[in-house]
């Protein structure tokens, strides 16, 4: 134990009496931190409406099918509602004319052109209700 002690005393006089001088360390520079977008927490998602008719110039004789597709973010959505509207004599205005449950990518309504003059465009809205918010689109046909 004396040893030991002996020792340690001659490592602290022989670094006390050390002629070297401490050298300041020069510290590393910081890269510089560049901005950048926090997250955020509104909601970017885009949505789009397809609305389209496989008839757009039907025969008085023929039916029409009206498709709708609501899109959110390049997705096809399913398992919800779809109205669609067009003008029909003893039809409430805004009422739907069709409402049908979207599944496959699109909901699917069905009419007659017999039931419109010849050469009138008849307008379709597609609309989608979709949590909380109210999606549309617009398409049509004209019977010859």
């Amino acid at each position: 134990m004396l040893r030991s002690f002996i020792c340690l005393i001659l490592l602290a006089l022989t670094a006390a009496c050390s002629t070297e001088r401490d050298v300041p360390v020069e510290q590393p520079k910081t890269p510089a931190l560049e901005a950048t977008r926090a997250p955020s927490l509104i909601s970017e998602d885009v949505f789009e409406v397809q609305a389209w008719v496989d008839k757009p110039a039907p025969e008085r004789d023929e039916r029409v099918t009206i498709y709708g597709s609501l899109i959110k973010n390049g997705v096809y959505l399913g398992g919800m509602a779809m109205d669609a509207v067009w003008p029909e004599e003893g039809q409430e205005r805004g009422m739907p004319n069709c409402r049908v449950q979207v599944i496959y990518q699109a909901g699917v309504c069905v009419t007659d052109a017999a039931n419109y003059p010849p050469g009138e465009f008849v307008p379709v809205t597609v609309i989608f209700d979709y949590k909380g918010n109210r999606y549309t689109g617009e398409t049509g046909f004209t019977p010859r």
